[in-house]
């Protein structure tokens, strides 16, 4: 559950309000939900009586705490499981401080909730599954309290639990909590990245609740960094998505009740500002349809603050028909739910709506005096988040940001590592399905020619067997017909297939280091990248540890599918090796190491004898500019330095990653660098390409000489050059013979 979490995103400024300028109309949604678990709590109270042991009261009081969808409810009976729990029975007391601290989180009293948490957590750190729930929740509490450190360190916990017992609904906890912290951070890009990881996590394993609350996330980032009106289109998309969904299941869970009108008052607010903007009733009423049920549901549940918010959106709607009066009444009846405690920027927001609705009607001399108002209050906001900025950077800095990024990165790519397995498994069931359909070809072809040579034996006989001929040529045409059918049946089926490479091509392409990522580790670089198919066996990896600058170049066996497989394969272990060791050397160690055990390879006889080298050949790059040290270790990729216009080749071991004849430790060369060094590393595709209407190839001597000639210029130029030639050389692009990749850096 996220309630806590998803109410703080739409905090405003009016409470409930009892009487509004429309009709209430009676609302089957909003009508007041039994517990669902009523008639198992009756049971387990039932089951209890004076005689009953203290063991019998704590676990069935601890049960009904867990299965009730009421927070009183929760608080009560975790207290009472308490009071009768032995002191010897850890667990449960862990579980009742759990329960106490969900039931304090939910009710708004997070100050409270947290020593609860605490001691939950201390009394139970060696059971996993739990922890992971109760890391969770302290970082909910955290966040809830501003300590964003914290915050990370919990999650971060949370995930590397989840990901060890692949709980994949809490892993999309995590995700969606991270996405939260970078939202209120205003990074909307970098929560948007963990919303879409939370959405495909949850589309994988069919949560469909959780699925639609992704789609409301991804919605509020989009209106958040509000560039045009195909951002409003685009939200509206991602928030009918989610009303379907909610729809559809109509859970009768306390938290995704509450998600599901949230969504509903997005959504109104999205329709009313696409109404503004394109003067469109229709979708004017679209907002008045979902305004409605938003605003009868939070009244009736209490939820002041998003009543609040979608009151406002209800004073657009009446603006936009013109309804000034109805607007100036509406807001006039809000005054009186604001008091000592209502906070500045909830205050200054009033005020502006009020000016507004007094400009439209002509009255200029209240609209000034709201001006005033909303000045003073846009005045005091500034101050008090200022010195909350100030107070939030002390606290952040007390934590250890250093272990808990390093944390993070790790258990991260370990959700990543488990997310491309089942992606590999879902690409290997379409190649299966590619043979499928293969067999199914040739089946079609043999059909058609039997029924070719039947036709011939009866055209022979024309003359002789008319009746026969007649009773053959409708037997043939409803052969053809089949026939038909099944090859639209196979050109459907083909074009799905497409479909499913082309995705894989977007999962690869989403796991190599963005162009932005590699720039802010190297200030001067460029990056030619030309698969040969739709997937490359090719790929590139940049990443910084302190003052080391990883960059990795690979070339894995073969192309197309197959080589996008190794792609995948090399890529999730280097996200994970990258993080534990920095020496190049030990890099290519421990892929190598993973590589063969993924593969599940051996150096036996049979397998050496029958050539299985399926691997990679890789170039890894350690560059300390603060030292200006470069260490180097290649699996049969050279690295090439060209210093005052000379070139030195950095050999490589003669041995690829992957299992081989020669199974040596790699080794790692260190060169002193200059300012002005440039660094190439490269696949074997560029130089191995043979040129158009040439029976020769490019040739490790001839891309020598054209770096040695273009290493001057500036980086970005260099790589047009490349291009240039690579193509000219080349011809057309389906001569590529195999997938191209090199990156420059100049020191």
């Amino acid at each position: 559950m996220r309630l806590k979490f998803l109410l703080g995103l739409l905090a405003a400024v009016f409470m409930a309000i009892p009487q509004f300028a429309y009709s209430q109309e009676e609302d089957d949604e909003s009508e007041e939900y039994a517990d669902p678990n009523q008639p198992i709590i009756d049971s387990l109270l039932n089951a209890i009586n004076p005689d009953s042991p203290n063991s019998v009261k704590a676990k069935n009081y601890t049960r009904i705490a867990l299965i009730t969808s009421s927070v009183d409810t929760t608080l009560k009976y975790a207290f009472l499981a308490l009071d009768f729990c032995h002191e010897t029975d850890i667990e449960l007391i862990a579980n009742c401080n759990y329960y106490i601290a969900w039931g304090y989180f939910l009710n708004d009293q997070s100050k409270i909730a947290l020593p609860y948490a605490i001691k939950s957590i201390r009394l139970m750190q060696n059971d996993n599954k739990l922890i992971s729930k109760k890391y969770i929740l302290i970082a909910k509490i955290y966040e809830d309290l501003t300590y964003i450190d914290s915050t990370k360190y919990y999650i971060n916990l949370a995930l590397e639990n989840n990901i060890k017992n692949n709980d994949t609904s809490n892993i999309t906890d995590c995700y969606i909590t991270l996405g939260g912290i970078f939202y209120n951070k205003n990074y909307y890009k970098e929560a948007e990245q963990y919303f879409r990881k939370a959405i495909i996590l949850d589309s994988l394993i069919g949560d469909t609740l959780e699925y639609a609350e992704g789609y409301l996330r991804l919605s509020e980032c989009l209106i958040a960094e509000y560039i045009g009106i195909e951002d409003l289109y685009t939200a509206k998309e991602y928030l009918t998505k989610a009303t379907y969904l909610q729809d559809i299941i109509n859970s009768n869970v306390d938290f995704y009740i509450t998600v599901k009108y949230l969504t509903y008052g997005v959504l109104a607010n999205v329709y009313i500002d696409i109404a503004n903007l394109t003067n469109n009733n229709t979708y004017a009423d679209s907002c008045y349809y979902y305004i409605k049920k938003a605003l009868d549901y939070f009244i009736k549940q209490g939820l002041t603050d998003n009543a609040i918010t979608n009151g406002y959106t209800y004073v657009k709607y009446l603006k936009y028909y013109k309804k000034y009066d109805e607007g100036l009444a509406f807001l006039k009846r809000l005054k009186k739910y604001f008091d000592e405690n209502s906070s500045s920027l909830s205050l200054r927001d009033y005020y502006n709506d009020l000016k507004e609705i007094y400009i439209l009607l002509g009255d200029y001399k209240n609209a000034y005096e709201c001006f005033e108002k909303e000045t003073e209050y846009g005045n005091v906001h500034i101050n008090d988040s200022s010195m909350n900025a100030i107070a939030d950077m002390k606290t952040e800095q007390a934590m250890m940001l250093e272990k808990i990024d390093r944390e993070k990165t790790e258990a991260i790519h370990a959700a990543e590592k488990q997310k491309m397995h089942i992606i590999i498994f879902s690409l290997i069931g379409g190649l299966l399905l590619i043979s499928l359909l293969v067999f199914y070809i040739l089946k079609a072809l043999d059909i058609k020619k039997e029924a070719n040579a039947e036709l011939s034996e009866k055209n022979s006989l024309l003359a002789e067997k008319n009746t026969l001929l007649a009773e053959q040529k409708e037997k043939i045409e409803n052969q053809r017909d089949e026939i038909m059918a099944q090859r639209d049946h196979i050109e459907a089926q083909s074009k799905e297939i497409q479909a499913s490479i082309n995705y894989a091509r977007r999962i690869q392409r989403a796991l190599l280091t963005p162009d932005e990522a590699i720039g802010r580790v190297f200030s001067d670089y460029f990056l030619l990248y030309k698969p040969r198919s739709v997937v490359s066996g090719d790929f590139y990896w940049v990443g910084q540890f302190g003052d080391n600058k990883v960059c990795i170049v690979a070339d894995c066996t073969g192309h197309g599918v197959p080589g996008g497989f190794m792609s995948v394969l090399g890529m999730t272990n280097l996200n994970y090796i990258v993080s534990q060791e920095i020496a190049p050397d030990a890099i290519l160690n421990k892929l190598r190491e993973a590589i063969i055990s993924n593969l599940r390879q051996s150096n036996s006889d049979e397998n050496l004898n029958a050539h299985v080298y399926d691997g990679m050949d890789v170039a890894a790059c350690v560059v300390n500019e603060k030292q200006m040290t470069l260490s180097f270790a290649g699996a049969n990729n050279p690295l090439i330095l060209i210093r005052d216009n000379e070139v030195q080749i950095i050999k490589p071991d003669r041995m690829p990653v992957g299992i081989s004849i020669m199974m040596k430790p790699f080794n790692s060369v260190t060169v002193e660098l200059r300012k002005g060094d440039c660094l190439y590393t490269f696949s074997d595709g560029f130089q191995d390409q043979f040129g158009y209407n040439k029976d020769r190839k490019f040739q490790k001597s001839r891309l020598r000489n054209l770096l040695l000639e273009i290493h001057t210029r500036p980086m970005s130029e260099q790589r047009e050059l490349l291009n240039l030639v690579f193509k000219e050389w080349r011809g057309p692009a389906e001569n590529q013979t195999d997938d191209v990749v090199i990156m420059g850096v100049r020191i």
